[in-house]
């Protein structure tokens, strides 16, 4: 578990021990995330996310994430979505994306009471955009942290790192390898029966062809339970 620990807080700290690079952002994202049981293992996922991004307002980002998944163990689940991702910067055109996701994720580790602590998730996507013909697969690696700190563990510290990898390049700008990392520190906290908000900073580099970017981004998710 120790081992475990120290990756984790050292994948965090990664953002924070990068050089400067020349450009960054500062970005507000709000998402809502709701679940709920189909029959039986099965459940149903649906994700909204909406991001201000351009110094906040400058630009926009809509993510609409619906998905169907099946509990395969204890605290662990197989997921099939969709995604689409509607970009509207500041300057430079709008672009449309369509995503086919498959997920994994199940507790890596767990507190003495046996809540998770340690969350691992494995994600593919099949990456289209529209008015391009080739698809860009990616897979993103993320790891959570989240430590029970008052009112009997209702209340949590949450922290997460998550790596994503290009694993072909695209001729609409994708390029295989490392795309981007980002790294959230925030607190969990009830705001209503099923209902959970996490508000925090997380840190998203981009890794680009020429000079890499930083957003520094407010962000906030809403967890209900259908």
């Amino acid at each position: 578990m120790r081992w475990v620990l120290q990756w984790l807080i050292g994948a965090l700290l990664l953002g924070a021990a990068q050089p400067a690079v020349a450009e960054d952002d500062t970005q507000a994202w709000a998402a809502v995330i709701a679940s709920g049981t189909v029959r039986g293992d099965l459940f149903l996922w649906l994700e909204g996310q909406a991001r201000a991004i351009d110094d906040v307002g400058g630009g926009s980002q809509l993510v609409l994430r619906p998905a169907i998944g099946a509990r395969i163990g204890r605290d662990a689940h197989a997921v099939v979505g969709y995604a689409y991702v509607r970009t509207d910067p500041e300057t430079g055109r709008t672009t449309k994306e369509h995503r086919i996701w498959q997920q994994l994720q199940f507790a890596a580790l767990r507190t003495k009471a046996g809540a998770p602590l340690v969350i691992s998730r494995t994600r593919l996507e099949q990456r289209m955009i529209e008015g391009r013909d080739d698809t860009g697969w990616r897979l993103r690696q993320f790891v959570r942290l989240q430590v029970p700190i008052a009112r009997k563990g209702a209340v949590q510290a949450v922290a997460f790192t998550e790596g994503f990898f290009n694993l072909n390049s695209t001729q609409w700008g994708a390029r295989d390898g490392v795309d981007q990392w980002r790294t959230f520190v925030g607190v969990g906290l009830p705001v209503a029966k099923r209902m959970r908000l996490e508000p925090g900073y997380l840190n998203q580099r981009v890794f680009r062809r020429g000079e890499d970017r930083t957003n520094h981004v407010l962000s906030a998710t809403l967890f209900v339970g259908l």
